[in-house]
């Protein structure tokens, strides 16, 4: 990945929302004449607050965006509940979808062999009970009473970056999401991808759809797949073939020991390209999808949404897929910064960029952009992230495992808890 690929996203970023009134995705189909009028809240200004996640009461929030940038104006939560509503939420998407094909076409993104490492993996996002929000997304639980969505994302594994994201009911399943985010990477024509997955992804169609589009494969097989791992005694690394409405497909079924006990990867990489011991190395790397779901939930805060609509929802979650690219930029650059000045330190961990510290320098810096027309500003503001992300690290403290704690009977963030993030 280039250096300062996060700023370079994020200026694109701020070009869009600036010249977002003559967007047409701005506006939903039943508002078509809104934003028209030369309003106190501006278009822009209501984007660049849905865009810039900082977890504060709303009311707080706004009340410091009129002090900094409208010159001491007071907006209400009401009225700017009422015009987030006319903003659709496919034109966030839009500015998520937009950075991750500067990151694809500009980035010099490191691959395999040539191939994009994506892991891909679902996870519950928590919402208010409200019934538009119940009826949109379902519910979980043993009553079937908390509203919870379903999320996906595509994940690269070695740069740390998503390129796709979905969102959906939490009645679909991870394995349907996944077909979402195999045709957002098929439009990326010249790049190839192959996808590592966990056990709930194995099926025929899936692998058989996969290698016809093109898509290679590392996904571990489950427990139900006994005619495969049965046949696999004597052997770490056997071929098979499948063959499937007069096709043949050749796949390749990989033996490998994980915590004291064995797992059976599935892959239709052959063996030039792809051995035993990298293919142990790969999916293990899968866990860093894991850790960017820990990110967004934790850091970013995906789950405290703000409004308690459909279109609210949708809005935030963009939003944040969409902070979290340009967060993880800025702090990738830091990361190989920390890790360049190791060498000549007497530290005993290594040590990475605070993941925390930085996302409460970017993000107001970052909205302190979007609302200047200063370059000169823009560049020392930009300056002043880079330079922070670099200063504040942590160590990595290898082999750590707390006890996990026993959840607290509270779904919800409360205004009391919310940290200011500016």
């Amino acid at each position: 990945m280039i250096k300062n690929l996060g700023r370079k996203i994020a200026e694109s970023i701020n070009i869009k929302i600036n010249q977002c009134k003559n967007s047409p995705l701005l506006r939903l189909n039943l508002h078509d004449n809104s934003f028209t009028r030369d309003r106190i809240l501006k278009a822009a200004q209501v984007v660049s607050m849905i865009v810039c996640p900082a977890k504060q009461s709303l009311q707080a929030r706004l009340h410091e965006f009129g002090i900094k940038f409208m010159k001491g104006v007071y907006v209400t939560k009401q009225a700017f509940s009422k015009q987030r509503q006319l903003v659709n939420p496919d034109f966030i998407r839009d500015l998520y979808d937009g950075s991750v094909d500067e990151l694809i076409h500009e980035g010099e993104l490191q691959t395999f062999k040539g191939m994009h490492l994506v892991a891909v993996d679902g996870m519950r996002i928590s919402c208010e009970n409200t019934p538009e929000l119940k009826a949109e997304f379902g519910c979980s639980g043993p009553n079937k009473d908390a509203c919870t969505a379903l999320a996906s994302a595509a994940y690269d594994i070695i740069e740390h970056v998503s390129y796709d994201c979905q969102i959906d009911s939490y009645s679909r399943s991870e394995r349907y999401l996944l077909y979402k985010h195999l045709d957002r990477l098929e439009s990326f024509k010249n790049e190839k991808f192959s996808v590592v997955g966990d056990r709930g992804y194995p099926s025929y169609d899936l692998m058989e759809s996969m290698i016809d589009r093109g898509f290679s494969f590392i996904l571990r097989f489950g427990e139900n797949w006994k005619y495969y791992t049965s046949r696999m005694s004597n052997k770490d690394d056997r071929d098979f073939e499948h063959k499937y409405k007069g096709k043949t497909y050749n796949i390749r079924v990989l033996k490998i020991k994980l915590d004291d006990k064995f797992e059976y990867l599935v892959t239709d990489l052959n063996r030039e390209i792809l051995t035993l011991d990298e293919a142990k190395y790969i999916y293990s790397l899968r866990w860093n999808i894991e850790t960017f779901f820990s990110f967004v939930k934790t850091e970013l805060e995906l789950e405290n949404f703000s409004g308690k609509t459909k279109v609210s929802v949708m809005q935030e979650f963009y939003a944040t897929m969409t902070i979290a690219n340009i967060c993880l930029c800025f702090i990738n650059d830091a990361d190989k910064t920390i890790a360049a000045k190791q060498d000549s330190s007497t530290r005993i961990h290594e040590h990475q960029a605070n993941r925390r510290q930085c996302v409460g320098e970017i993000v107001p810096k970052f909205l302190e952009c979007i609302q200047t027309d200063s370059n000169y500003k823009r560049n020392r503001l930009w300056k002043e992230v880079e330079q922070f992300c670099e200063r504040f690290s942590e160590p990595i403290r290898p082999g750590r495992c707390p006890e996990r704690k026993i959840p607290r009977n509270k779904k919800f963030y409360t205004n009391a808890r919310k940290p200011n993030l500016s």
